[in-house]
């Protein structure tokens, strides 16, 4: 297949929607050659914050010169940045040669009986594949939802296991108690790694205690107290942790604090397990550290943020990020979400730092519609409406900057990356 088809084939597989399991990815993997096995892996799971701590990790280690491999979702602008060595994206002529070898092995898979791999399952396999093309030193692997019958869990015991912050979130699926949510989450944990748990209410951090005595694995478990923040500006802020004073963190948001203490957690694991690095790595990767569309700056002149928070926990993480860093503001708001989230909440946490709120449905099949968000908005006094794009809610967007508001759109990732394309490709508002 060429570029063009590759993705077609790809994408064309979203129809088979979401399968939690690993059978289906295990016999994919093992007609591909099994090309985890020769991976050292870093497996990081949990509600919020998975990919900031998988940023900041990989900031560290390749400050310390090490090949690092990202896998991360969902997209935020490309495909491709998904997968990734370094800051090196997956070209289109490598995944194309790779997607064509996963193709073949599920033909060959639908010939001999089995089901078809989804999306996710393709993806996550040309993901190895590439990791072991280019002999990583190591992979660093993010959840797509859960952890237990995850695809990505297919891989072997990885030198870390990570749970970050456990909260509610995809109930429908993973259960209605942070106990029965975080044994799912708690589902990457085998034999033979390190287990690094970010700081947790005491229901999830029971069952993850549980999960690593199971095992036979040492726990590290992240303290909120050993988090000691300093000061804030909007490029970033400082905090110490113990042995480490005087840190500064490049991404925005008192919660990113406990990720970043969970990835040095983690990279002392990796030390101790032949992949070292340095107190110099560490500041130098933790003041570098860049994750896209997650509390970022856009222009601060006028102020304009995106925000991926698309679920209560998240949201009440921004509300209390731009209390603390623009006090007493109010915000004009873009907002677009998924059906299945708890919306309500979402609103509610935000609600008061809204000034006008402009409502758009997310490229996505389980798009909450527009009308119905802006009705929810509404329903708490806001001054809120439906747009008919996101293109239309940006351009309401820009009319409120010029009067001199500032501005944020947050919500599903799925549409956060035309918010960042916009303002980062003009150089700010229009």
């Amino acid at each position: 297949m060429d570029y063009r088809r590759a993705r077609e084939w790809v994408s064309g597989l979203g129809r088979l929607g979401m399968r939690l399991g690993l059978e289906v990815m295990r016999e994919l993997l093992a007609r591909l050659g099994d090309p985890q096995r020769g991976l050292r892996c870093v497996h990081v799971a949990g509600t919020n914050g998975k990919g900031s701590t998988v940023a900041i990790m990989g900031s560290v280690l390749e400050h310390a010169g090490f090949r690092v491999g990202y896998y991360t979702s969902p997209m935020v602008e490309r495909p491709s940045e998904r997968v990734r060595v370094g800051s090196e994206e997956l070209g289109g002529r490598d995944f194309a040669r790779l997607a064509t070898r996963v193709r073949d092995a599920a033909e060959a898979m639908v010939a001999a009986g089995s089901p078809t791999p989804t999306e996710f399952e393709a993806v996550t396999a040309i993901g190895l594949l590439h990791f072991a093309e280019r002999a990583v030193d190591v992979a660093l692997l993010e959840v797509g939802l859960g952890g237990r019958l995850d695809a990505t869990n297919a891989v072997d015991a990885p030198e870390v296991a990570v749970v970050c912050r456990i909260a509610r979130d995809h109930e429908a699926v993973l259960g209605s108690t942070l106990a029965e949510i975080a044994a799912e989450k708690a589902g990457i944990v085998k034999p033979g790694s390190v287990v690094v748990s970010a700081p947790q209410e005491p229901e999830a951090a029971e069952v993850i205690r549980a999960a690593a005595a199971a095992a036979g694995d040492e726990l590290v478990e992240v303290r909120a107290r050993d988090v000691v923040p300093g000061p804030i500006d909007d490029a970033g802020q400082g905090f110490s942790l113990p042995g480490l004073p005087g840190l500064r963190l490049s991404l925005i948001g008192r919660h990113q604090l406990a990720n970043a203490a969970t990835a040095v957690a983690a990279l002392r694991a990796l030390s101790s397990r032949g992949l070292p690095v340095s107190e110099d790595d560490v500041r130098a990767g933790l003041a570098s550290a860049r994750w896209p569309g997650r509390l970022e700056v856009l222009s601060r002149d006028p102020l304009v943020l995106v925000d991926g928070a698309h679920n209560p926990d998240g949201a009440a993480a921004l509300a209390e990020a731009l209390r603390a860093w623009w006090p007493g503001r109010r915000f004009a708001m873009v907002m677009g979400a998924l059906a299945d989230k708890d919306y309500g909440a979402m609103v509610d946490a935000v609600a008061p730092l809204a000034g006008r709120v402009l409502c758009v449905d997310v490229p996505n099949p389980r798009t909450l519609p527009a009308h119905e968000l802006a009705r929810a908005w509404r329903d708490r006094g806001a001054d809120a409406e439906a747009c008919a794009s996101v293109d239309e809610a940006l351009d309401g967007l820009d009319a409120e900057l010029a009067r001199g508001a500032s501005g944020c759109a947050f919500g599903s990732l799925y549409y956060i990356g035309k918010v960042r394309r916009r303002y980062l490709a003009a150089g700010g508002p229009r």
